[in-house]
C-alpha cells in the first residue's frame, strides 16, 4: 500500500489529507485509512440521538472515504476521548502494518496539532507500532505552517506542501460535507485555516532539506 493514514475520530482524514489521499488514488496509488473510534463524543446537532451518533458517524465516514476513492477502510470502536488508555491500540495498528505494509504513513505530531488526547495517543501508539512493526516506512505527520497558538512544542514544522487543483478542491469539500453532525467543526476549520482547504502540509519525519512540493 503507497499511502495510509491512521486518525482517532470520523473528520480527521478529509481536514488534513483529503486531497492527498484523492490524487494519490488518481495516480493510481492504493491508499488506506484507519479509524480508531467512531466519534462518540461528537457533536450531534439534533441529526440523531447520542446513542444513534456512532453509527450515524461511521456512515458520514464511509461516504466521505467513497468520495476520496480510498481503497481500504477500517473503523475501531476505542473510546472517543479515551484512546489513550488502551495501549493494546499498538500492538492492533502493528499487526495492521504488518498486513498492509504502507510505504507511506499519514499521522498526528506529538502534540496532536491541539493536543487533543485522543490525537496525541494515536501519535503515541503508531510510533511504537512502527517500532514493533520494523519495515522502513515514510512517517507523515500534520503540519500546518504555524502552530496552533501556545502550542509550539510538539509541532513540526511542514517539510512537504501538497497545493490541490481545483477539481480534487471540490472533491475534498464534497467529502467534508458528509460530516454533517460535525458541521461546526467543518466552518470553524473554513474560519480558523482555510488556506489549509487549498494546501495541504506535512512533516516528514527524519527529512533534512529543504521543502519539497508532494509526497516523497
Amino acid at each position: 500500500m503507497e499511502l495510509l493514514v491512521v486518525v482517532p475520530h470520523p473528520d480527521d482524514e478529509v481536514f488534513g489529507a483529503g486531497g492527498v489521499l484523492y490524487e494519490a488514488a488518481q495516480r493510481g496509488w492504493r491508499t488506506g485509512l484507519i479509524t480508531l473510534t467512531r466519534g462518540d463524543r461528537g457533536k450531534d446537532l439534533g441529526l440523531c440521538t447520542r446513542e444513534e451518533l456512532p453509527r450515524v458517524r461511521e456512515e458520514e465516514l464511509r461516504r466521505a472515504a467513497g468520495i476520496l476513492r480510498i481503497d481500504h477502510l477500517e473503523v475501531y470502536g476505542y473510546p472517543d476521548q479515551g484512546l489513550g488508555e488502551h495501549p493494546e491500540v499498538a500492538e492492533l495498528l502493528a499487526e495492521r502494518f504488518d498486513e498492509l505494509k504502507p510505504e507511506r504513513i499519514v499521522t498526528f505530531p506529538p502534540n496532536g496539532l491541539n493536543r487533543h488526547p485522543d490525537h496525541v495517543a494515536t501519535h503515541r501508539w503508531t510510533a511504537e507500532a512502527l517500532e514493533r512493526y520494523g519495515a522502513p516506512v515514510r512517517l507523515y505527520y500534520y503540519a500546518p505552517p504555524r502552530p496552533y497558538p501556545g502550542l509550539r512544542e510538539g509541532w513540526r514544522p511542514p517539510t512537504h506542501f501538497v497545493p490541490l487543483e481545483r477539481a480534487t478542491l471540490a472533491v475534498k469539500m464534497r467529502a467534508m460535507a458528509q460530516h454533517r453532525t460535525q458541521a461546526l467543526s467543518v466552518l470553524k476549520m473554513m474560519d480558523s485555516a482555510a488556506e489549509r482547504l487549498m494546501e495541504e502540509a506535512f512533516h516528514l519525519v527524519g527529512y533534512r532539506g529543504a521543502a519539497r512540493t508532494g509526497l516523497d
